[in-house]
């Protein structure tokens, strides 16, 4: 080997061999003897990397080729093997890369994920089924002790499926011409009997202007407001209020809804809200403690409303932002949607979609016309 390449890959932290078009050693550094275990002048001892250096050198495969190497047992971090011809006649290098633990639980969160809505999908939704069947029945103190308890596992199994579909795939999203007025009414009727048990009263403002219509599943858009209502209401002043506004700004609409809150902005703001299972850590220390609490105290969930609620918008082009409102106690949660088109191309339209997608088309253009035209005025004025 030229002398100059050898100070080269001797130099690097990354595992390097050299092998010819058969597979055979020629050269490793000092970390690719240790990750190899393989000797110069004998082949590679993983098949897999000897048939990958022949497919290349017969012009099957495109460089550089990966190939996962065994990881050691116990160890959450693997090795990569990458493949790639050197400007040397029937020269191969194998360079490692190293599969850091961040990758490892990605990876073992996704198949999780995978094992969830494969196996779990449909024995959760039937349980649920069953549950309510028992639940409309006139039965024994016991088997209404044993619904409702079911009922409580039954609603975290269907959160931690409806996890599973938003993050570990890509969920089928429908493009229905939405209203928001719809939707709300929905949302608010599904929470009710928690707005209810918390005393709030429920504040709309801009329900009954003209607002245009959004694009998406009206499953998942509804979903979204549940989780976002209801993790409001949870976190409000016992008898106090939620104020919901809707306004359109040209492009978007977006809804802000304000509670009174039971926490600081402050530790709001410090915690990442949108990572699913956010508050585990609170969440179990609050089970620990055998101390009552004061009446009206919210119980502390492990954090999937949020979350679940910003990957529904991410996935349907929207956004939520959560700032300080007025005074220390006040949050406010903004949720914003395009208005006008579908978010993702849609192949098959009927006539009475086309002419409608039109409307919506033109009125936006509208829209967009008056907002430029309101900031030209203002512009004028300043000046």
């Amino acid at each position: 080997m030229n002398p100059q390449m050898k100070v080269f890959f001797d130099a690097l932290s990354d595992g390097v061999a050299i092998v010819d078009k058969e597979g055979i050693v020629q050269y490793m550094n000092a970390p690719g003897i240790a990750v190899f275990s393989a000797k110069i002048g004998e082949a590679f001892p993983d098949p897999r990397i000897v048939k990958g250096v022949r497919d290349l050198a017969a012009g099957f495969g495109k460089p550089p080729m990966r190939v996962p190497l065994p990881t050691q047992l116990g160890s959450p971090a693997g090795f990569i093997a990458q493949l790639m011809p050197l400007p040397i006649a029937n020269q191969y290098a194998i360079v490692t890369q190293i599969q850091t633990e961040k990758q490892f639980y990605e990876m073992t969160l996704k198949n999780f994920y995978e094992f969830i809505r494969i196996d779990l999908t449909r024995p959760i939704h039937q349980f649920s089924q069953q549950l309510d069947f028992f639940a409309n029945e006139e039965t024994s103190p016991e088997m209404q002790g044993l619904v409702t308890n079911g009922k409580a596992i039954s609603e975290r199994l269907q959160r931690i499926e409806m996890l599973a579909e938003l993050f570990g795939t890509s969920p089928l999203v429908d493009q229905e011409r939405l209203l928001f007025e719809t939707m709300i009414n929905e949302a608010l009727n599904a929470e009710n009997k928690h707005l209810v048990a918390r005393g709030l009263e429920v504040y709309l403002e801009g329900l009954d202007a003209e607002l245009p219509p959004v694009y998406g599943s009206s499953i998942w858009l509804t979903r979204a407001l549940r989780e976002l209502i209801n993790n409001a209401a949870s976190h409000a002043v016992p008898k106090s209020r939620l104020e919901i506004a809707l306004r359109c700004t040209g492009t978007h609409v977006i809804l802000s809804l304000r509670n009174h809150g039971q926490f600081t902005s402050k530790h709001l703001m410090q915690k990442k809200m949108f990572v699913p299972f956010n508050q585990v850590e609170d969440y179990i220390q609050d089970k620990k403690l055998s101390t009552p609490k004061a009446p009206g105290t919210p119980k502390k969930g492990p954090g999937l409303g949020l979350p679940i609620c910003q990957q529904i918008l991410h996935l349907h082009g929207g956004r939520m932002t959560v700032t300080e409102g007025e005074g220390e106690e006040i949050v406010e949660f903004n949720l914003e949607l395009a208005t006008g088109a579908p978010v993702q191309d849609t192949q098959v339209l009927d006539a009475q979609q086309a002419q409608r997608y039109a409307h919506d088309m033109v009125a936006l253009m509208q829209r967009m016309h008056s907002a430029r035209a309101a900031q030209a005025v203002q512009a004028a004025e300043k000046k």
